[in-house]
Parts: C-alpha cells; structure tokens; sequence
C-alpha cells in the first residue's frame, strides 16, 4: 500500500525450455511413496537463478525471498539480508507482510458469501451502509472491481499526518472508511477505475454484517484454515509470529524521503482488508494456486472474479474483482510500508511465482523490488507471457 506523494538462437532456446517445462506440467500422477515436488532441471535452475539475481540487484531491497513453481518442479531460493546494514540470511520460512495482496483473499471471502447465495454482486451497498455518499449506485462489484469512485483514504492528509506521527497506533476501520468516503469522488459509481483501498475496507464491513463474524475470523475459517494456510494470520497488534524479517521504508508524511525507517512494527490495523494479513513463502504459494484455479470458489464464482471492470482493461493487463491479469498471469502486488510483496499464477502452464521482498523503498520511480523479480522470473518460465515489470 504505496501512499501517495504518489535473436533466433535465444528464441529456440526459449521454445525448448518451454516445451520442456509443459512436459513436466503434464507428467503422469506421482507414484505411491515418493515425493511429488521435485527441482526443475539445473539448466532451468541456473536461469532462474540468473534472472533473480540481476532483478534483485536492480533493487535497493536488503532481501528476497521466492518460490517457482510448473507442475510438480519447485524452486525456492533466499537472496541478501532480513535486515538492512548488516547480514543476517533469511529463512524460506520468515514471516512477512504482504500488503494489497491482502484484497485477493477479502475478494474470494466475498466472492464465496455470493456463492452462497448471502449476497450479490449487484446488491447495492446502501444495505449495509446507507451513510456512503451514492451508497445506492454503488455496488458490490463496483467495490470490488475499483469502480465505485469512492476516494482512498490513503489521500488524506489528515490520515496521514495522523499515522505516520504515531505508526504504532491501532486505528479502527470506521475511521479510515470515514476519511477515504469524505473526500471527492473520482467518477461517478461503474463510470471508471480507481484503486481505493476504502473500498476494501467496506468490502470486509459488508462480509461481517451478513455473517456476523469479524474479518480475521472469517478469513481463518473460510480460506486459511481450508488451504492449510498455517502460517497465515490478520493481526490486529504490533507483533509478528516467527520467525520473521525485517520491513524497510522511506515513507512519511509528505510521500516519500531521504530518511529510511524500519516499519517491521508498525500497527497493521490502519490497512485492515486492504492490506493487514502476514503471511510467507509457503503459505503464499498456495493461495497463488487457489486464487489461479479458483479452488474455493464454484466455476460461476471463479468466472466473476476474472471479469474486469472495462475501464481497467490496458492491453493485455486488466484489474478484475480483487485481482489483476498481466499478460496471461492472474496476479496481485502488496506494497505497505517495509514490505513489498507480489505473486502470479499462469493457468495455461499450471505455473506460479511468489516473490517477497522486505522494502517498499524503489530504486527509481516505478521500481518495485518484488514486481521487477516477478517479471524477471516469468521470461524465464514464460518468455511469450512475461508479466510486467
């Protein structure tokens, strides 16, 4: 959550690689006994190895931590430092905050209350909340695809004066939802694209008042429990489970400066659904499979997750309900100060990429360390589907 200031031999070499990798997507099922993740071959792992680290490089990001994965072959790698000065190697198992890709679960939550029959898509919010300005136009897509024109409270310098003043404080969702929905809207309600993070607070304010139950709870008994997602929670303190790293940032009030912070215990409660969970490598590795396949949704539910708001549709990238495609890839970044987060799944090759990177910082305008890796990993793994950087 980024607050605003705001050559034929290479191409056959890429044809084989890719045929290779399809045919093991396509093995026959793993045999009784052994073990089904196995390594891509080393001529694949040293091209990965080779793309992340000169991705990595690029970055001011202290550490890296990433996970590959086509079929039944994973590769998992750490690169630098859990902390910024000094050498501390991470863990595959660190613990990290992973921002915006925090929407992705609070938009399958909602997408799963629709399958239900709880709520629809088309409802409009005035339900639940009368008090939102054209809270009758506005719908549930509309929140979730960005397209309700509602402001972001990460606009408001009142917030973030308050915040950054104080960024171990705890803030309650009303609060926020309050500031982003005071200021001006955009556009009018399905008449464009904004990313709003207010919109996914509502989005978790809607879900709690047709079930009755708070957001953490829900997200644990509907999604991480189901996956087997251990390591995943919705933190309401300061506290981080372990083991875990440290977050950079250079974020402040006036947008972003000199001064570097460390952010690793800051309050997560001022991002609430649009950017609170921590998870890591592994966790997130298979929700980059769930989110891809649409495993907890029914095929109808999966079908509107991917429908893009046509205001949001920039070649062969779009953002859809709660998540993006990027050439090919069903994906979403997370940015919150310290962290930098991003994950793909490409369904034609059964494919996914998890990068974790512990800075927001950018190396120049538009460098985000996690997104530059991520793109740098799918030209190797998809050189016709690269996502971008």
């Amino acid at each position: 959550m980024q607050f605003p200031a705001k050559k034929l031999s290479l191409a056959l070499v890429a044809t084989l690689l890719i045929g290779a990798l399809l045919a093991a997507a396509a093995q026959a099922e793993t045999p009784v006994g052994a073990t089904r993740e196995q390594p891509f071959p080393a001529s694949v792992q040293k091209r990965l190895d080779e793309a992340l680290t000169s991705a990595w490089s690029k970055t001011v990001a202290p550490g890296a931590i990433v996970g590959v994965t086509v079929g039944d072959r994973t590769w998992t790698v750490v690169r630098g430092s859990t902390r910024r000065g000094a050498m501390v190697r991470p863990r595959l198992g660190d613990h990290t905050r992973i921002g915006s890709l925090t929407k992705t679960f609070v938009a399958t939550l909602i997408l799963q209350l629709v399958d239900d029959g709880k709520l629809k898509l088309t409802d409009s919010i005035d339900k639940w909340v009368p008090w939102v300005p054209d809270a009758s136009r506005i719908t549930v897509r509309d929140l979730g695809d960005m397209g309700s024109g509602i402001n972001t409270y990460t606009a408001d310098q009142g917030f973030l004066d308050a915040y950054f003043a104080n960024p171990r404080a705890a803030w309650r969702p009303i609060e926020v939802i309050k500031d982003g929905v005071s200021l001006p809207p955009k556009f009018a309600p399905g008449e464009g694209f904004f990313y709003s993070n207010t919109n996914f607070l509502l989005l978790a304010k809607i879900a709690e008042d047709v079930t009755g139950k708070p957001i953490g709870r829900l997200l644990r008994e509907r999604i991480f429990d189901p996956l087997g997602m251990t390591h995943t929670s919705y933190p309401y303190t300061t506290a981080l489970p372990t083991p875990f790293w440290s977050g950079y940032t250079n974020q402040d009030a006036s947008g972003t400066g000199d001064k570097v912070f460390d952010a690793t215990h800051w309050n997560p409660t001022p991002f609430d659904a649009a950017g609170q969970i921590v998870s890591n490598l592994a966790d997130m590795q298979i929700w980059a499979k769930a989110v891809g396949t649409g495993s907890l949704l029914t095929k109808a539910g999966h079908r509107a997750q991917l429908t893009a708001n046509p205001f949001a549709v920039k070649g062969p990238k779009k953002y859809e309900f709660g998540v993006g495609e990027d050439n090919g890839w069903i994906t979403h970044a997370g940015t919150v100060p310290g962290y930098n987060s991003d994950f793909g799944y490409l369904p034609k090759l059964g494919a996914s990429i998890v990068v974790l990177t512990n800075t927001d910082i950018e190396a120049e305008p538009g460098n985000h360390p996690a997104v530059s890796v991520m793109s740098a990993l799918s030209a190797v793994i998809a050189p016709e589907d690269v996502s971008s950087p």
